[in-house]
């Protein structure tokens, strides 16, 4: 049974990693519909809530080289306007990467990289905050 469990974890794509409940006490609102699209080893989910500008994309991308690929190497990225940002405390490495407007929390567990992107009004460190806990709750079902 709980060999069972851990090859399930192992294999939750993206929709299956929050529920409404945890959507829904960070955004206000539970999502409608969750929408997931499938490509190579990454999922996606696009949680569509009834105030649509306040929806949530997530990613879970099973792929080992993911995160050496895009974010190994801090200094290549210290010629960008907003380098990725590091955020302790949260799996094995976090990264926010973006802005109020457009940012991502990138969290690395082992071989799998988690994606969290919430939309909606509020600053930076709000939206960052809000993606920190839902990224929270989805590592626990990684």
């Amino acid at each position: 049974m709980i060999i069972g469990a851990i090859l399930l974890a192992a294999n939750l794509d993206a929709c299956h990693v929050l529920t409404k409940r945890e959507v829904a006490a960070v955004q206000g609102e539970s999502f409608t519909a969750a929408k997931l699209t499938t490509r190579d080893e990454i999922t996606q989910c696009f949680y569509q809530l009834p105030t649509f500008s306040k929806s949530i994309s997530v990613d879970v991308i099973r792929d080992k080289e993911f995160w050496e690929e895009h974010f190994e190497e801090a200094e290549e990225h210290e010629e960008e306007a907003r380098p990725p940002r590091e955020i302790k405390g949260l799996g094995d490495d976090a990264l926010w990467v973006g802005g109020r407007a457009a940012g991502s929390l990138y969290v690395r567990k082992g071989d799998a990289v988690l994606r969290v992107s919430v939309g909606g009004p509020g600053s930076e460190d709000e939206k960052l905050a809000k993606s920190k806990t839902l990224a929270e709750r989805a590592l626990k079902r990684m």
